[in-house]
């Protein structure tokens, strides 16, 4: 999956155009306008965690100076992008449901990015093992958080349902 995997979700919707006016409820709608407006804004420190979770997991974890500076070059943003997501408050039930399965994503990924970080300082390679399925289920479970955002996208109208265009 694309390093980018928020940036692609905005992407999508912004391709699929707001063709139609969405007949949804218009509060649901304004609020996912706005929380993709709050996802673009925490891209940057996305693709900062994303792409160290990425580089770790490329050097096979064997030099552990390397991922403990990699994973720890990242843990003060990811700790600051936590307390964005918690400060922010989506005011429709469906943003909220995706917005708590963003936040619970982000908060099992810095836990998995400092299980890793605290085993290769103790040199526990054993441990090391149920921090990198931790970290790969993260990175599994934000994959579905974008699916879910999709999802809500098209359910509110503001993504255009690839079968219905093709009916068109």
């Amino acid at each position: 999956m694309n390093r980018h995997l928020w940036a692609l979700t905005v992407a999508l919707m912004i391709a699929g155009g707001c063709a139609s006016t969405p007949t949804r409820d218009p509060a649901v709608v304004q609020d996912a306008l706005e929380y993709v407006a709050k996802i673009q804004q925490w891209e940057r420190v996305e693709i900062e965690a994303l792409t160290a979770m990425r580089q770790v997991q490329r050097s096979q974890f064997v030099d552990d100076d390397y991922v403990i500076a990699t994973l720890g070059n990242v843990m003060d943003d990811v700790e600051l992008h936590l307390a964005a997501i918690e400060a922010y408050h989506p005011r429709t039930r469906p943003v909220l449901d995706v917005h708590e399965r963003y936040h619970a994503a982000w908060q099992d990924l810095y836990d998995a990015f400092a299980l890793v970080i605290k085993t290769m300082e103790r040199k526990d390679y054993i441990s090391l093992a149920k921090g990198t399925e931790a970290m790969k289920r993260s990175r599994s479970d934000l994959v579905t958080v974008a699916a879910a955002l999709s999802l809500l996208l098209k359910e509110t109208g503001l993504r255009e349902n690839p079968d219905e265009a093709r009916e068109s």
